[in-house]
């Protein structure tokens, strides 16, 4: 919906201010367009009319029509905002309230091509609030009553929740005086009352014979008098019988509904009349708290979606202080780590290229007889790039002593032959190898005690074997 009548009126608009969406529909005085605001995105209609091809009685009407939609300010009424007047085009734009529920002719014809009836509450209500609309135009605080006499269901407007919007005061025509009667012919055939059939003076309650076609029409889906041509039609308007509306509505509605269609203007209720009715003050007082419980329940809906969006609220809230509060301690945790790493690469930088045996991998001896040196690797964790397999090169290790036996033994066996060495200096070979085989052992024992491991690399293979 548009914004309530009480907002403010629109200041000097302009064509570029708004921008066309859809066409609602198409008449002989013009087309209306549904129209958004670019400003804000606010939902308007507007009626486009050609006035360069208007005669000055048509021109005159359309004055007409825009200073009565100026003046109606009711809830029940269509609300007038502003037009615009694009005189290159000989074309004005009235700007007016945009209702998004349709209008009755729209309704019935759903109805009837459904084979549905409308509910006789929703009835009552549209005679209620047309009434009202009525009230406001044939009793204005001015003294000048306006009566609409194009009174149809296709000018009876709808807002989202199916209350009644009163438009399209095109054929209006002011009345300086209550008693007055005007004498100019104009209407929609169906609705016509007999005294605008008749070409007779009629005042506002040829609206109100309106109105009471419109709701028989609500109540049967057809209007009560139909004719194959203008002159039966008028015959049937001027004699003024019609069937009872279907059975299903109650016997009030039915006799209120005859009541506006009753063919003497003296007999045929004002809108004081209808007001005054018993049955009309019933339901209208039943509307009314159907109204103020709907706008209850409303309003206690709201509330409780307000208190389920609040707790929605404090439980996200909760959940961004668990998530900060973890998400702080990972980052104390991250600190601490990167302290220790700190300290490792401080240690790492002052020992060189040495790491300490408690933080290192595996030791690798690197040492020599003459001078040791210190491994550059000890005991601990495993380096990452050493091998699976752990492959010594040192000469007096396990696997190198055996084959090293292997190969003595075999120079003993070859150099003990007669032929080539004599027993004396194969003897002293043999003592040579025990005693180096002696001082490498308790060596080994001595490094074992320490906790340090020796690389004893010869000089050359001969040191041992010279002969």
């Amino acid at each position: 919906m548009v914004p309530s009548p009480e907002s403010q009126k629109m200041p000097y608009s302009t064509l570029d201010d708004f921008e066309p969406l859809s066409t609602i529909g198409c008449g002989s005085y013009g087309t209306c367009k549904k129209i958004r605001r670019k400003k804000d995105g606010k939902i308007y209609a507007w009626k486009e009319m050609d006035y360069g091809s208007m005669t000055e009685s048509e021109k005159q009407m359309l004055v007409s029509e825009v200073n009565l939609l100026r003046e109606l300010r009711h809830k029940h009424i269509v609300r007038y905002y502003d037009r615009i007047i694009d005189r290159s085009n000989t074309t004005i734009y009235i700007i007016m309230e945009f209702c998004d529920g349709g209008d009755l002719a729209t309704l019935i014809s759903k109805c009837r091509k459904d084979g549905i009836y409308m509910e006789e509450q929703f009835v009552w209500k549209m005679l209620i609030q047309m009434t009202l609309a009525l009230q406001e135009c044939h009793r204005r605080k001015n003294g000048k009553a306006v009566l609409h006499r194009d009174l149809k269901p296709a000018n009876i407007f709808l807002d989202i929740d199916k209350n009644v919007k009163l438009g399209d005061f095109g054929l209006a025509r002011v009345l300086h005086h209550e008693t007055s009667f005007a004498k100019t012919y104009v209407g929609t055939p169906y609705y016509m009352s007999p005294e605008l059939v008749n070409n007779m003076s009629y005042n506002e309650k040829s609206d109100i014979w309106s109105m009471g076609c419109m709701l028989y029409e609500l109540c049967s889906l057809h209007p009560p008098f139909t004719a194959s041509n203008q002159s039966e039609l008028n015959k049937k308007i001027c004699m003024g019988e019609f069937n009872r509306i279907p059975i299903r509505y109650s016997s009030d509605l039915n006799e209120v509904i005859a009541k506006l269609l009753r063919v003497e203007v003296h007999r045929r209720p004002g809108i004081e009349g209808i007001l005054r009715d018993p049955r009309i003050q019933r339901q209208q007082q039943l509307l009314e708290r159907h109204l103020s419980s709907s706008r209850e329940s409303e309003s206690s809906k709201s509330s409780e979606d307000i208190g389920v969006r609040e707790k929605r609220i404090d439980a996200k809230e909760k959940e961004l202080e668990s998530r900060e509060k973890e998400i702080t301690r990972k980052e104390i945790e991250l600190e601490e780590k990167l302290k220790k790493l700190d300290q490792l690469m401080k240690e790492y930088k002052r020992k060189g290229s040495c790491i300490d045996v408690n933080s290192a991998g595996d030791a690798v001896a690197d040492l020599s007889i003459d001078n040791p040196v210190s491994s550059c690797l000890s005991k601990g964790k495993k380096d990452p790039d050493t091998p699976k397999k752990k492959v010594s090169f040192d000469m007096y290790g396990k696997e190198n002593l055996r084959q090293r036996d292997q190969r003595v033994s075999e120079l003993l066996s070859k150099y003990s032959e007669p032929e080539t060495y004599d027993s004396l200096y194969t003897q002293e070979l043999v003592k040579r190898h025990e005693l180096k085989d002696r001082l490498f052992k308790a060596k080994l024992k001595a490094l074992e005690i320490r906790g340090l491991d020796y690389d004893i690399r010869p000089k050359s293979k001969n040191l041992l074997h010279f002969r």
